[in-house]
């Protein structure tokens, strides 16, 4: 690779602010007005939702307005995730050529670079298709981290959450829903299907692992890189882009539901007890992560 790249850690920021970064930034990379750049964001309790999901069967809104808990719908399709600041979050937004070509290879890719990262760690990780990264003892399996992509003609932008702690899980399963299905009563089942980092090393901090990613990327591409903030242009175009993100977050009556990120691999439902819900989801096609940003204005 050779290049370049800018790090940016944007410190504690609203989920809005986090998920238009990666919009903007592929803009700008895209447009050569900005050098590649790996993003690492802290999240305030968000709910993102994929681009073709319904919101009012997979979220519970009084419970986020109680929580404080913000709902964005993202350009990239999948399932929702919920995500605060016990979970590790990270873009590589870069010009196409820099990535693989296929979709399937593209989420090997990045997700067997964090892969490699956390076992480093003595994290017992593997990566799953199509882009899970999970902890298995055989034949059961927790999910720990996923990715999602989005593309567009000029720049892709692929996206990752680690979680860190399971931390607020009570959280997490008082907003979501699968398929109208409030998720309180099957909190053990969901708790015994999701891994963290903290399980199997409790003495990795958060920052470690920014340092690990930024390190084992440049050492893996032999890829120069400067520590970076974002310019107050970008920051103008992020705030503009976010406003967007919520204001019409429950746009769509007609999507289904897609339930939860973390409950799926391969499409199939983990949690037993939800299988009855929403027992298979297909999971994202390549026409889900390509979003041809340069044709909407509007940002949606």
């Amino acid at each position: 690779m050779n290049l370049e790249w800018r790090i940016i850690d944007t410190g504690e920021r609203e989920g809005s602010f986090n998920t238009a970064i990666d919009v903007a930034l592929l803009e700008s990379v895209g447009n050569n007005e900005s050098k590649p750049a790996i993003v690492m964001t802290e999240w305030k309790p968000t709910v993102s939702l994929g681009n073709s999901q319904s919101y009012f069967l997979d979220v519970d809104e009084k419970a986020c307005k109680k929580h404080n808990v913000q709902v964005v719908r993202r350009r990239s399709g999948g399932q929702a995730v919920f995500l605060d600041n016990n979970y590790f979050v990270f873009s590589v937004i870069a010009k196409p050529d820099m990535f693989p070509k296929d979709l399937t290879l593209l989420r090997k890719w990045f997700c067997n670079m964090v892969v490699e990262m956390l076992t480093d760690y003595d994290v017992p990780v593997e990566f799953y298709q199509p882009d899970n990264i999970v902890i298995r003892n055989g034949d059961k399996f927790r999910t720990i981290g996923n990715s999602g992509q989005v593309i567009t003609s000029k720049a892709i932008a692929v996206h990752g959450s680690v979680r860190y702690s399971l931390k607020n899980l009570d959280v997490m399963t008082d907003v979501l829903k699968v398929n109208g299905q409030k998720l309180q009563q099957f909190e053990d089942e969901i708790k015994d299907i999701l891994g963290d980092v903290t399980s199997h090393n409790p003495n990795i901090a958060k920052k470690d692992l920014k340092t690990a990613f930024v390190t084992h990327f440049a050492e893996k591409y032999s890829a120069k890189y400067i520590r970076d903030n974002l310019k107050d242009s970008e920051i103008d175009k992020i705030n503009a882009i976010a406003s967007d993100l919520t204001k019409n977050v429950a746009r769509e009556d007609r999507y289904k539901s897609r339930g939860v990120c973390y409950f799926f691999l391969n499409g199939q439902n983990l949690v037993p007890s939800l299988q009855q819900f929403l027992p298979y989801n297909t999971p994202s096609l390549w026409q889900e992560s390509v979003v041809q940003i340069e044709r909407d204005e509007n940002g949606i």
